[in-house]
């Protein structure tokens, strides 16, 4: 498959050449060409989802490995809000201005100002208010990475909407219903896609079945 890569992100494939002519030899006794690059195109979309879901979907220990810094970084930025909040800085650094003794502060000077005292809680407040804010945002990722504990349901390779969708795709562009017969042109169809996307399967007759079936019943308006 030919991948494209957007910023360092997996982003989309297209068939390659050996690929498209393996459907164009399947497709091209009973349709135009036209139909079969609109049909392809259609299909590889189909195609990019399910690899999508089978090849980037993460694990819940990905999932945490990833989260873990960013919970450190939380972590030692409430620390030192909390040390804010505490006044405890302030002996490291001066965050009021010192008014000397004997000093002959200029009267423009507001570094002397006797509302020091104020800006100081100010800043302890706002640590305070900064430090509640991120121990909620904490919370709500932790929240987020326990319903990781079980990921979505990855799709099977005899995923029931899988087939259903490209048998949709195949009556809407070539106007006809997908036939159940065995090695029949949608079949070939099943196994090729399945072969390309490198996913186990058995004999996909019965998912063919009953994906037509549900098709013929809808009439394709449930998606």
């Amino acid at each position: 498959m030919d991948k494209v890569e957007i910023d360092g992100k997996f982003a989309g494939w297209k068939f390659d050449s050996d690929e498209r002519e393996a459907f164009e030899y399947i497709l091209k006794e009973k349709f135009d060409n036209k139909q079969i690059d609109t049909y392809l195109t259609m299909l590889e979309f189909i195609c990019f989802q399910m690899k999508a879901w089978n090849e980037e979907l993460l694990s819940n220990k990905e999932v945490k490995r990833h989260a873990k810094p960013i919970f450190n970084s939380l972590k030692k930025t409430s620390d030192y809000l909390r040390l804010l909040e505490e006044e405890q800085l302030t002996k490291e650094i001066p965050l009021g201005y010192p008014n000397f003794l004997g000093s002959d502060p200029h009267p423009e000077d507001r570094r002397h100002n006797s509302r020091s005292d104020r800006y100081i809680e100010n800043i302890r407040v706002s640590a305070k208010k900064s430090r509640i804010s991120l121990e909620k945002l904490k919370t709500l990722i932790e929240k987020q990475v326990e319903l990781w504990e079980n990921p979505p349901s990855r799709p099977a390779a005899d995923s029931h909407s899988f087939y259903y969708d490209m048998a949709r795709r195949y009556f809407q562009i070539f106007n006809e219903i997908p036939d159940k017969k065995k090695e029949g042109v949608f079949y070939q169809i099943i196994v090729e896609v399945l072969t390309i996307l490198n996913l186990p399967f058995d004999d996909p007759s019965r998912k063919v079945d009953q994906a037509i079936d549900k098709f013929q019943e809808t009439k394709g308006v449930e998606f």
